[in-house]
């Protein structure tokens, strides 16, 4: 919040300043933020209009706005007023223009460092890596795992129908996605550890970093894992004040939230998943925020620990923040150490962190790597946790992580792995439907049910899992047939996890 006194100092401040060069007046500002925001703003206010009275009287009154006053509001009253001159050339700075810039940059810029980063960084995207801070995860030896390469011509000519554009082979749903606003992608299919199938377009290739957003929480649950193995963690079902006693304090809850709890998505807290374009929001805060842990310990619950499925990403960055915690070392050196260097990747990956000061690692969804390197973790579990006759990670572990029959029970999410199920109808009367499914041989243990608008809703929890990201991000397992696939790019349209799905019947 701004105090009055401030803001009438700083009117003043713009009033003598105002028919000064551009340059002179950034230079003198105190407040390099405002500076970098000002010279955001330019290419806006030479495309305004500046003649435009009514902006005038707005700005007037508004200069006593405080800084706490939500941005999309403000954006709309700014938006009424402007009228954009694309078509006519670029125009000294008027009085107003200029008076326009140094109101927006003293009220972004002091209503929050977030929204200062949102509009500084854009959007979310799978070059993130270039954005943030980042850590370096190492890999191990110069001779890593080689897939033998067999290319299957069926895959050229094969026409999947669970697209959003009618039936198509692999190479034209990317062919397509790349002549459309979505101009990036890469599909890796393997069997047999084989690569069948290989393809990249625009800014992904072979050997290119690509965010893979949340198919770093199954990445962090896979460490979860090992430092169970290793006493690092003594079980699942500890309390996480047992490694983060600082939340004690905080809320008696925490004392009842557990690691599953995390993994599971059951935690309770009060997260909204929200990826709109708000810098106000919760996950923006995450996402933009400079203190993870800080925001963490402001944790508030919105029901009792295990009662609800609710997906957060903030219950996996307090998986990470927890893992550091129990181990006394940085995520980056545990994913290098445990699995980065013993499956032999291709590539160092990165993970984004909150701030080059703090240097807490997003692992909720900070991970950047590529595709072949993302077809060796989905073949560890094609393999139960097994790598080269090496163990990696307990049996135990991957069976909990991939169990249709606990999916069923949890919006098909156990563990930060999502299990494929597929839609049996919808039925009014729930006993009857479920002794009428039974008789067609589906275990009844692998049916999530789901009541909409009085009717139930069936599905069937298959054997085939998958690992999601938010621009549908996928590396997708079916046991059955030893098939691994991976899809990386900012597609939004075709689900891919459903499109190998299909793919894998035909192979």
């Amino acid at each position: 919040m701004i105090s009055y006194r401030p803001l009438r100092i700083l009117r003043l401040f713009a009033e003598r300043t105002i028919r000064r060069p551009l340059a002179t007046r950034v230079a003198c500002l105190a407040c390099p933020r405002v500076e970098r925001m000002i010279r955001s703003f330019r290419p806006l206010a030479e495309r305004v209009d500046c003649s435009y009275r009514p902006l005038a009287k707005w700005v007037t009154r508004s200069f006593r706005i405080l800084a706490g006053w939500p941005l999309p509001s403000l954006a709309e009253r700014a938006a009424r007023s402007f009228r954009p001159l694309a078509a006519q050339p670029l125009r000294p700075f008027r009085p107003l223009a200029a008076r326009v810039l140094l109101l927006s940059a003293v009220l972004l810029s002091h209503a929050s460092c977030i929204a200062w980063r949102f509009i500084g960084h854009g959007t979310e995207g799978i070059d993130d890596y270039e954005t943030f801070p980042t850590d370096t995860v190492r890999r191990g030896s110069d001779t890593p795992f080689r897939f033998a390469e067999a290319p299957l011509p069926l895959l050229d000519t094969l026409r999947l129908h669970r697209t959003a554009g009618g039936p198509m082979t692999l190479a034209q749903t990317i062919d397509t996605l790349a002549s459309s606003r979505h101009n990036s992608a890469g599909i890796v299919v393997l069997r047999n550890d084989t690569i069948l199938f290989e393809r990249y377009r625009g800014a992904i290739a072979a050997d290119s970093h690509s965010t893979i957003f949340s198919i770093s929480k199954s990445i962090t649950s896979l460490l979860v894992g090992i430092a169970l193995d290793r006493g690092y963690i003594r079980s699942v079902d500890d309390p996480v004040t047992d490694y983060l006693p600082e939340l004690k304090r905080r809320d008696p809850r925490f004392g009842r939230l557990t690691v599953a709890h995390l993994l599971d998505m059951r935690t309770g807290l009060d997260f909204e998943e929200n990826y709109g374009a708000n810098p106000f929001s919760q996950m923006a805060r995450l996402h933009y925020g400079r203190h993870l842990r800080g925001q963490i310990r402001r944790l508030k619950f919105r029901a009792e620990p295990g009662t609800e499925f609710y997906y957060s990403s903030m219950a996996t960055a307090l998986a990470g923040v927890l893992l550091e915690e129990a181990t006394g070392r940085r995520y980056a050196d545990l994913l290098s150490e445990w699995v980065w260097q013993p499956l032999g990747m291709e590539r160092d990956a990165l993970v984004n962190l909150d701030d080059r000061r703090h240097r807490t690692a997003r692992a909720y969804g900070g991970i950047s790597t590529n595709c072949r390197d993302l077809a060796r973790f989905g073949r560890l579990y094609l393999h139960g946790g097994v790598w080269e006759g090496r163990r990696i990670v307990d049996s135990a572990w991957v069976v909990r992580s991939l169990s249709p029959e606990r999916a069923a029970r949890n919006a098909c999410y156990t563990n930060s792995w999502r299990s494929v199920g597929y839609g049996l109808g919808s039925y009014a009367d729930l006993d009857d439907a479920l002794e009428r499914i039974a008789a067609q041989g589906y275990a009844p243990e692998r049916l999530r049910f789901v009541c909409k608008k009085g009717e139930w809703q069936i599905s069937y929890m298959t054997d085939n899992f998958y690992a999601l990201g938010v621009f549908g991000q996928v590396v997708f397992v079916c046991p059955s047939k030893n098939v691994v696939a991976v899809f990386l790019g900012d597609n939004r349209v075709c689900d891919y996890q459903f499109l190998f799905d299909e793919l894998a019947a035909y192979l």
